[in-house]
């Protein structure tokens, strides 16, 4: 089996082509880990060149399905093959994952859920993603090698960033964690802010406070120090924008 891969900027694609079986299910979760660990938990399954998937890949695929609604995502299953479908419809599983018979449905019902967390008020910025790198070998060695680290932002603005970042499937304590996110300490960041009409922010920052978030988690405060004034703005607007609604809304 092979698997094609088209990455936008709130959702990607995964298109399965041959015969999807035991052999091919780490392939899969590969996939799916690698993006939900990018912030990007909404999947789509075209699966209209899968010619024959066995118990163990439904499994996967109901694994990769939980995986995505655990991160508040959702993954749905476009245009599958008469096999596919058949077998999906036996075992019970389209009762669980919607089947699309297009992609372009597929993709409408993403992002109509994409839309609907939006303005029920759960994606604003704490549930964005923020990637965190370290140019320095010494952290890097800390955590195992040069790897990307995965924070929950909790606030931005035009100066400086919130969010909090758990060593805890890692291993790595709250205290460890201090150690990495030293005061002092340059971090770079890439975010995106879903009502900024842009794709990412890449922006290099310093460590300005740690503390503690309870589960092994820290929260950290990052001021920025290489950021483009056009960024700067855009960031700024977007906090008195917030600002502003919250006080015109009741609560």
């Amino acid at each position: 089996m092979k698997i094609d891969k088209s990455q936008h900027d709130d959702y990607a694609v995964l298109t399965l082509k041959g015969e999807f079986d035991t052999f091919y299910c780490p392939a899969l979760m590969e996939e799916v880990e690698g993006l939900v660990e990018r912030g990007i938990n909404h999947l789509i399954l075209d699966m209209r060149l899968v010619k024959f998937i066995n118990s163990t890949a439904l499994g996967a695929v109901i694994k990769a399905f939980k995986r995505c609604r655990a991160e508040g995502g959702e993954l749905v299953v476009a245009q599958p093959s008469p096999f596919v479908r058949d077998v999906i419809s036996k075992v019970g599983i389209d009762k669980l994952i919607t089947l699309y018979d297009s992609e372009q449905d597929a993709t409408k019902a993403i992002i109509k859920h994409l839309n609907q967390r939006e303005l029920t008020g759960e994606a604003p910025v704490d549930r964005e993603r923020v990637l965190i790198t370290f140019e320095d070998e010494i952290r890097n060695k800390m955590i195992g090698g040069k790897k990307t680290l995965l924070g929950t932002m909790l606030n931005v603005d035009g100066a400086r960033v919130h969010f909090v970042w758990s060593g805890k499937k890692a291993g790595i304590s709250a205290d460890q964690a201090k150690q990495l996110f030293f005061a002092g300490g340059d971090v770079h960041l890439k975010f995106q802010v879903k009502m900024i009409k842009r794709s990412f922010f890449e922006l290099g920052a310093v460590v300005d406070t740690t503390e503690p978030s309870g589960d092994d988690a820290i929260r950290v405060t990052a001021k920025f120090t290489k950021i483009s004034e056009a960024d700067r703005g855009a960031l700024q607007q977007f906090a008195a924008d917030m600002a502003f609604l919250k006080n015109q809304l009741p609560g």
